[in-house]
């Protein structure tokens, strides 16, 4: 029986381990209105998101397992994104872990705010502000 609690203990770390479960809170901070997408680590692009005005926040939940593999990329554009439209602001990251991080909508950009229980690597990891 020993044996047995062990294999389920070290599946279970395993799965801990190298899966994620990460809250993404999009933060405005812009007087005009922004479009926002999201590609997923697994390659999948979300819904379209709009923000009208400044101060709003949207969460966005990541599950899976082994996320780190392919980044995850936040694009903000100016005007809905059609074929031809760039973004004006990119970040591009590795993400895993379980916990939640925020980014921040600029006029000029996108940054991380704050970040908890998420590892990042090889990318715009940001720095915790506070």
């Amino acid at each position: 029986m020993n044996a047995l609690h062990a294999i389920l203990a070290a599946s279970l770390m395993a799965v801990a381990v190298f899966a994620c479960d990460i809250e993404m809170r999009l933060t405005t901070q812009t007087w005009y209105d922004t479009y926002v997408q999201v590609t997923w680590f697994n390659e999948t692009k979300s819904d379209v998101y709009e923000f009208h005005e400044d101060g709003k926040t949207l969460k966005l939940r990541m599950k899976g397992l082994i996320c780190n593999m392919k980044p995850t990329i936040v694009e903000v554009f100016k005007e809905c994104p059609t074929t031809g439209v760039k973004p004006y602001a990119r970040s591009s990251t590795f993400l895993e872990g379980l916990g939640f991080m925020e980014y921040v909508i600029l006029s000029d950009g996108l940054s991380i705010g704050t970040r908890t229980g998420v590892l990042c690597s090889w990318g715009d990891c940001g720095a915790a502000r506070g």
